[in-house]
């Protein structure tokens, strides 16, 4: 199932014509706390009782879902809504990804960050998902280095969502970290793909 995360992007679809960008603030069952519109968007703040669309990309996807104003808080304007039904497709982003485990370096962009290593938990030529060994935010630009078989692909990417639970296994912790590929050279690309299209029909023959 597809929910929403704390500092989780987010777009309101609050007129036909009108599509404006927030962030989730935290997340209570149904009901979403969202951050305050920007500046230039403040007019289109929703009313409570309005009913409006959430928008949001995960794991090459984007989805949406209705939703019902319920309050807005003064004096930061909060948006709070209850999401009503369940969140549908719009849209598939990205190319074809498969659960493979690739070695995988990552750390913040800058010169001096350390560097953590581990091992990819799926892949697609448009980003992946991990296990972080700390727990970031979406939105962090990361630089990632990916071992595929005697090469090396080197990428920037966005952290598109975070499990809001850490999972312990043997006595460390991890949070499952999807991130979308903001650069990344046309040759990794072309690598990356030609790579998940050989594992992805490599499982499909396996497969009983």
């Amino acid at each position: 199932m597809v929910v929403l995360d704390s500092n989780q992007p987010v777009f309101l679809a609050v007129r036909p014509d009108r599509v404006v960008p927030t962030r989730v603030i935290r997340r209570v069952k149904q009901e979403i706390y969202l951050d305050a519109l920007k500046d230039h968007d403040m007019e289109l703040t929703p009313l409570p009782g309005q009913v409006v669309h959430v928008r949001w990309a995960a794991d090459d996807f984007l989805y949406e879902q209705a939703a019902s104003i319920t309050e807005v808080l003064d004096p930061i304007a909060i948006i709070v809504l209850k999401l009503t039904g369940q969140p549908r497709v719009t849209e598939q982003r990205g190319s074809l990804r498969v659960k493979v485990t690739v070695p995988l370096e990552y750390g913040l962009v800058r010169p001096d960050s350390e560097i953590l290593m581990t091992t990819t938990l799926d892949l697609s030529a448009s980003g992946l998902r991990f296990p972080s060994a700390v727990q970031v935010w979406s939105g962090l630009h990361l630089k990632m280095r990916l071992r595929i078989g005697p090469g090396e692909v080197t990428v920037i990417g966005q952290v598109s969502r975070v499990s809001p639970k850490a999972r312990e296994v043997r006595g460390h912790r991890t949070w499952e970290t999807a991130v979308t590929f903001l650069q990344l050279r046309p040759q990794d690309r072309k690598l990356l793909e030609g790579f998940v299209r050989t594992q992805y029909h490599r499982q499909k023959v396996q497969k009983p």
